[in-house]
């Protein structure tokens, strides 16, 4: 079972992939597990801690349908990251999707680990990008996640994409690059994209109620232009890379 992960930066329409990758009878993905996250080295007790004890975790897990009493046991029996995600995403498909053939997952902030994502064999990435002055405006919406200051939501933009540009030079033929204006504009196209480098089929009729439309915030007064110009310069490199200068 060859997983895929999406990374990229909050806010970039990651979960609006997920969702979209969910219909295929053959992808089943559960919440946000962020195993990948955190730097304290798996079965530290710091490790352990942030993942029993962090409330939106225990939530995530609550809506995957696994129990804190069974996911500790998967973790005090696992030995490494990877063995966890075999362990969690084994039950998970078991109890959700016992149909589908391959699990991924949707953490954006797992690409934080994501040269530890790269040492499992076959596993690909889609990195989802967004115009940093929707994110950043979004991050200070803060619907999901609040970020005010400008440097700290910047960073979130181009922290991610750095370390996915390193992932896609080191491994270019295992990470596909989607922009989320285009994606939305043409879905089907894009999901046709994905499942051909994923390897796997393409059904129109399983997207038929698929909707998407372009959300921006660019009319809501969230940025002054001043904030405007100065996020266009911090993200000024990456703007360039992905076509957004």
């Amino acid at each position: 079972m060859r997983p895929f992960f999406i990374l990229g930066c909050v806010r970039s329409g990651t979960t609006m992939l997920r969702d979209i990758l969910r219909l295929h009878p053959n992808l089943a993905c559960p919440e946000e597990t962020h195993f990948f996250r955190w730097a304290e080295p798996f079965g530290t007790p710091a490790f352990v801690h942030v993942l029993t004890h962090n409330p939106v975790l225990i939530r995530h897990r609550q809506m995957d349908g696994i129990s804190e009493e069974e996911f500790s046991s998967l973790l005090r029996g696992a030995q490494s990251r990877v063995d966890l995600y075999d362990k969690y995403m084994a039950l998970f498909l078991q109890r959700r999707k016992p149909g589908a053939t391959r699990w991924f997952d949707k953490t954006p902030q797992n690409v934080y680990g994501a040269s530890l994502i790269a040492e499992i064999p076959g596993a690909k990435f889609l990195h989802i990008v967004r115009n940093p002055v929707e994110v950043v405006a979004s991050l200070r919406i803060g619907k999901v996640m609040k970020v005010q200051e400008l440097v700290g939501a910047c960073s979130y933009w181009n922290e991610a994409t750095a370390i996915l540009n390193t992932i896609k030079r080191a491994f270019p033929e295992r990470v596909l690059e989607v922009r989320y204006e285009d994606f939305v504009k043409q879905p089907l196209e894009g999901v046709e994209q994905i499942l051909d480098f994923l390897g796997e089929p393409f059904d129109a009729k399983c997207y038929a109620g698929v909707d998407t439309r372009e959300i921006t915030h660019h009319d809501e007064g969230v940025l002054t232009a001043d904030e405007i110009v100065r996020i266009q310069r911090l993200c000024h490199t990456g703007r360039v890379r992905y076509g957004y200068a």
